[in-house]
């Protein structure tokens, strides 16, 4: 199953023992290397955020054309794509850096499943080794609660417009997702996912400080980046 996450398992198997190193232990060594391979994919996650936030500033004229242009299809895609030029958005580059990362989780799901029973934390003295289940699943609860907070928190002030219900049903799919795939995988996994969470959270705030807003809004037509 993860012969072919097997040259990245390798690379984080190396990585990770690194980081055991100097760390001295498991758990802390899970947090480092997530903390290592967010800062590896924060380029994609920038640009994954751009888009959220060109695609909200471009919504209420996406919003217009649908009520000008609905009864021809044929205008409605050519305006649209002029809609998406004028403020930079690209359909695909979104999807980019979730489609980049689910090799990354693949591969730690491979790596913690054959070695981490080798591994113990003391992050985590409720499991025998890193390979075992949460039996009480805190882990998972609270990754899937770190997803909920984060998915509450906009990205800037223009991508606010996601009504309350929409926002709370995305934040519901959010806590969902970790919840389901770490409630009976590696502890390990769990860790990591939980790190990247509050990586994320940290992220997001980020984001809500001025500095982080004029970050995401470059690039965006001026009207729309004031």
């Amino acid at each position: 199953m993860y012969t072919w996450f097997q040259p990245i398992i390798d690379l984080l198997a190396y990585v990770l023992s690194w980081t055991f190193d100097w760390t001295r232990d498991w758990g802390v060594a899970v947090i480092v290397l997530t903390l290592l391979v967010k800062g590896a994919l924060y380029r994609f996650n920038l640009l994954a955020a751009r888009q959220q936030v060109r695609s909200a500033a471009a919504s209420p004229e996406l919003s217009k054309l649908r009520e000008t242009c609905g009864n021809d299809p044929a205008k409605l895609v050519q305006e649209t794509t002029k809609v998406y030029g004028k403020y930079g958005i690209n359909p695909l580059s979104s999807a980019l850096s979730a489609i980049i990362q689910m090799p990354v989780l693949m591969a730690m799901y491979g790596l913690f499943f054959t070695h981490g029973s080798t591994m113990t934390s003391i992050l985590i003295p409720w499991v025998a080794h890193l390979a075992e289940a949460d039996p009480f699943h805190l882990i998972p609860i609270a990754t899937g609660l770190l997803s909920f907070a984060v998915s509450m928190i906009p990205l800037a002030d223009v991508a606010a417009s996601m009504s309350g219900s929409k926002r709370l049903l995305f934040g519901m799919i959010l806590l969902l997702i970790p919840l389901v795939i770490t409630w009976r995988a590696p502890v390990a996994l769990g860790l990591y996912w939980l790190a990247g969470s509050v990586f994320s959270l940290l992220e997001r705030l980020f984001y809500r400080t001025s500095t982080g807003k004029r970050l995401l809004r470059r690039g965006l037509p001026g009207a729309a980046a004031t």
